[in-house]
């Protein structure tokens, strides 16, 4: 240490800001300065040189200066320390002051103590974790997995409920474990022993850090879980699974140590200064120049001189060199100042100077860049988990136990449709649910009042949950659970895509069992249907094989007659079933002809008075006016006019009767009616048998013989035409069927 010998050391001393005290290797006070003495409460004649460390301890413990307790105790415990290694306690005044002592051996076998007051610390420490440890309470709450990956990778927080829903053991998810690493683990565990498991996490390797993307997978236990990932505007990502409330692992890993003090000043871990009544250095230690690094002082050095190199050096900021050296020369050191500033070279100083009795100034600097770091890092993990429940895709209330609203996030009042201002902290759980009730948010006023004080009477201590529908649609489960200190949490999650997934699947399984169904009905039906034309033509020409000699004209020609028909009734079969395959590719297109309906009409009853003689029912024809023309396709509308009237005499029993009318709407469209006084057809039924292949009556022994195809060809062709087929009937009651072509395809004579 270089000094000039102008100032005595006990007047340096109790200049220093910092309580030291100096003991001897009898247990014996050296020196102890002002602020030692100020931070135990006492006199400044208390404990003079000579005295009794464990006398000064036992009186200071008399004085409450280490907090409640047995003072005996306190003594004890203070004097067990090992004086002889470096070491810290921490001890706190009934008058809510902190303070940490450092001890620090010297080589005689005395030691230093330093005092540092940490009670604004600690305050703003505790704060900070109070902040936290609310957000963390929140998120522990949740019935969501959750988990923080930063741009690297690597793990910034999960809590439990992630590592449970992933079976892993939740040591192993610790602060910087990498998203592969947790992927490989993965791999060892019994839950993903499964043959599926092996792409589950192949999935999740390659899908990690790109856009927003949700996977479900089934867990051993039957459970379903929903692995949700959303990037981060950093790079960073944040990995949610199901509802459950993740437990936030912030920790607050932030804590200032202050450097041991060694020897009297040379080992005092703050740079200090000593400047005369001319303002020029007049002592300082080693450590000074280590914390003003590329800015040294020197002895002799006058305060101006230093303050307008610093100046110069840019040590005050950007600007004009003497303007800056004025402002720092414009502090009075006749009274303490307390400055804090961050250098060129990225630390940040405090500055505290105080003056001394001769009217020069001791200056004390120490580098607080590990504090301003830890607190920047304080705010940037509450920052972090406001960005979490910001970005999470589940909203979130966090009542107090005064059923007062602490804090939710934005994603409440995009679910609910609330307006913005209903969601205030502070407001109570009574004035939101009477909001929302006159914003109509519970329906209606019979329906709301009940809602309203069901909710306020629930018992939050219980967890509970249910399944509502907002305003707009959306289908949210909601569900409540307690919270540490008396509150609850209150999560909403949009199942809107879950359960329209669930019913499309149901739909799609329904379409794919009909299909099925309309396959065997098509094979049992086509294979009792071909059978019979079959068997006439096999069967009577057998018959003339089988006859020898010369075969009678007669009998040939008879024989013919019926394999001709077969043949034909086999063709039609076929081009039926040729018509459909047309009509489900999408190609069935009708011709574009003048077509006469009532020609077709006639000539369609005419076709058909065989088989309704044969039946004993009667078919009447009452055509209202001449009816018009139209364009389209003449064989097709002629297919349609003789299958309805087929379905009509086959299903009417005998002495029934017919009815064919047609004639011109009040639209001037086209109607053509067939009405029966057959069995008819139940109402829950009618669609159904429009459906190809489809038969009321399944059975092979059937009454009434058909493929099932008619009604369907029949509306396919009636749709191609721009028409529509309608079907309105009662069991027992007959059936009546309209055909409606539409006023456009009707031909304008002018047109012919």
């Amino acid at each position: 240490m270089t000094e000039l010998m102008t100032v005595s050391l006990g007047a340096v001393f109790d200049a220093i800001p910092v309580g030291l005290g100096v003991v001897d290797p009898q247990g014996r006070i050296v020196v102890m300065n002002r602020a030692f003495r100020e931070s135990l409460g006492l006199p400044l004649d208390a404990f003079p040189p000579g005295t009794l460390v464990e006398d000064a301890v036992r009186a200071s413990a008399l004085r409450g200066v280490y907090g409640p307790g047995d003072p005996d105790a306190q003594v004890k415990a203070v004097m067990a320390a090992d004086r002889t290694r470096p070491g810290r306690l921490r001890r706190r005044t009934f008058a809510g002051r902190s303070f940490d002592l450092y001890n620090t051996p010297m080589g005689d076998g005395g030691y230093v103590v330093s005092a540092v007051e940490t009670t604004a610390l600690l305050a703003a420490r505790a704060d900070a974790e109070s902040a936290l440890a609310q957000t963390a309470g929140a998120l522990t709450t949740l019935q969501i997995g959750l988990a923080v990956f930063d741009p690297q990778r690597r793990l910034l927080l999960a809590n439990p409920r992630f590592a449970a829903l992933l079976a892993l053991p939740p040591d192993r998810l610790t602060s910087g474990f990498s998203f592969d690493a947790m992927l490989t683990l993965m791999k060892t565990r019994e839950e993903y022993a499964s043959p599926d498991s092996a792409g589950f996490i192949d999935s999740m390797r390659a899908a990690a850090f790109g856009p927003s993307w949700t996977t479900r997978r089934q867990r051993a236990d039957g459970r379903s879980i929903d692995v949700m990932f959303d990037p981060l505007p950093d790079g960073g990502c944040t990995i949610a699974i199901n509802d459950i409330t993740p437990q936030a692992r912030a920790e607050d890993d932030a804590q200032r140590r202050a450097r041991l003090l060694d020897m009297v000043l040379l080992n005092v871990p703050h740079g200090i200064c000593v400047y005369g009544p001319d303002h020029r250095v007049t002592m300082f230690n080693d450590a000074y120049n280590e914390v003003m690094i590329d800015a040294p002082v020197f002895i002799g050095d006058s305060l101006a001189e230093i303050i307008l190199r610093r100046a110069n050096a840019r040590e005050y900021g950007e600007g004009e060199a003497e303007a800056l050296a004025a402002t720092q020369l414009a502090f009075s050191s006749s009274h303490p100042h307390i400055r804090r500033r961050a250098r060129p070279n990225g630390t940040t100083i405090d500055i505290r100077t105080a003056p001394l009795p001769d009217g020069g100034h001791i200056s004390v600097v120490t580098d607080i860049s590990a504090l301003i770091q830890a607190e920047a890092e304080s705010r940037q993990r509450a920052a972090d988990m406001t960005t979490m429940l910001g970005n999470i895709r589940h909203g979130i209330i966090l009542w107090g136990a005064d059923r007062r609203l602490v804090t939710s996030n934005p994603v409440v009042a995009e679910l609910l449709d609330f307006p913005a201002d209903i969601l205030i902290p502070g407001q109570a759980e009574s004035e939101v649910i009477a909001t929302l009730v006159r914003l109509g948010h519970f329906g209606e006023a019979a329906d709301a009042g009940p809602m309203a004080r069901r909710l306020l009477a629930m018992d939050r201590t219980q967890p509970f949950g249910r399944e509502m529908t907002t305003r707009s649609g959306r289908l949210l489960f909601m569900q409540s659970n307690p919270a540490p200190g008396g509150g609850w949490i209150t999560t909403f999650t949009d199942i809107t895509h879950i359960r329209k997934t669930e019913t499309e699947l149901r739909q799609a399984k329904e379409r794919a069992e009909a299909a099925n169904q309309a396959k065997s009905r098509f094979l049992a039906t086509m294979s009792h249907e071909l059978r019979t034309p079959l068997n006439a033509i096999i069967g009577f020409s057998d018959a003339l094989v089988r006859e020898s000699g010369i075969v009678p004209v007669e009998l040939v020609k008879e024989f013919s007659g019926l394999i001709n028909d077969a043949g034909k009734q086999l063709l039609s079969l076929i081009n039926l079933i040729l018509d459909v395959a047309r009509i489900d590719s999408g190609r069935f297109e009708p011709d574009a002809e003048i077509v006469d309906v009532g020609r077709a009409i006639e000539i369609a009853v005419r076709q058909i008075q065989g088989a309704a003689r044969t039946g004993s029912v009667t078919i009447g024809l009452s055509l209202h006016g001449p009816l018009p023309r139209l364009r389209g396709d003449g064989r097709r509308i002629a297919e349609v006019l003789l299958q309805l009237l087929s379905n009509a005499v086959k299903f009417t029993g005998p002495g029934g009767c017919v009815t064919v009318e047609a004639g011109l709407s009040a639209a001037t469209d086209l109607l053509i009616s067939i009405t029966d006084t057959g069995i008819g057809i139940a109402e829950a039924e009618i669609e159904r048998v429009f459906q190809p292949f489809t038969q009321l009556d399944a059975s092979l022994s059937r009454q009434y013989p058909g493929a099932g195809l008619g009604l369907f060809t029949a509306r396919a062709i009636v749709t191609a035409h721009g028409g529509q087929i309608q079907l309105v009937s009662q069991p027992g009651k007959g059936t009546t069927v309209r055909v409606v072509l539409p006023s456009a395809r009707i031909v304008n004579e002018m047109q012919s």
